[in-house]
């Protein structure tokens, strides 16, 4: 499988799991569009969970949650661990989430190895 990364983020399918790590601090629109469309092109849309890092992002603008929300943000998506290192990104996330429905079975996770422990039931 292919993989990419720049400085806004990392794309890759290994084991069976799509992962994404943002590396960059604050995202946009554009940044998300390309991000989710990059990884439909990584994954070459097919299926698979998917683990996200979040722990760097901490601003986002509401175009870029919108984003996120929109029907082809979760192409392919069968479930995804949230990786997050703070309570405010926790208290962020289920405030986006309260508002902008996820598109698979979703769940948060300070511990990586729980975050892939959980995935591996969807692989």
């Amino acid at each position: 499988m292919a993989e990419f990364k720049d400085d806004r983020f990392y794309i890759a399918v290994k084991d069976g799991i799509t992962i994404i790590e943002w590396l960059a601090n604050e995202y946009n629109y554009e940044d998300v569009d390309f991000g989710i469309k990059k990884r439909i092109e990584i994954t070459e849309g097919k299926e698979y969970p998917m683990f996200s890092d979040l722990r760097t992002a901490k601003f986002g603008t509401r175009e870029a949650r919108q984003r996120l929300s929109d029907s082809d943000a979760g192409k392919g998506i069968i479930a995804v661990a949230v990786l997050v290192n703070s309570k405010v990104q926790r208290i962020l996330y289920n405030f986006f989430t309260s508002i902008y429905k996820d598109p698979a079975p979703t769940r948060l996770f300070t511990d990586k190895a729980e975050a892939y422990k959980w995935l591996e039931q969807y692989k």
